[in-house]
């Protein structure tokens, strides 16, 4: 699992505080790891967050979203 380092923290979703926010690589848009969806005629996840938007995901202040190798990340700012 990629791990940046110590100035970085994965995104929490904001609807089902479950999943993380992840990059969908087809569509580039932010969505939750639970994602609702059906493949093969099963239903997958049981959230309904994604958004093309990076300002409606949420970071703390003093932090930014920013994309290491195609994984969303709050990056703390240096005061």
């Amino acid at each position: 699992m990629l791990n940046p380092g110590p100035n970085f923290r994965r995104i929490a979703c904001p609807e089902c505080q479950k999943g993380t926010i992840r990059l969908a690589p087809d569509t580039a848009r932010f969505q939750c790891s639970r994602l609702r969806q059906v493949i093969d005629g099963f239903k997958v996840g049981n959230c309904d967050f994604a958004t093309r938007d990076c300002a409606e995901i949420p970071v703390e202040p003093g932090e930014r979203v920013v994309v290491v190798d195609f994984t969303p990340f709050a990056q703390r700012i240096a005061p």
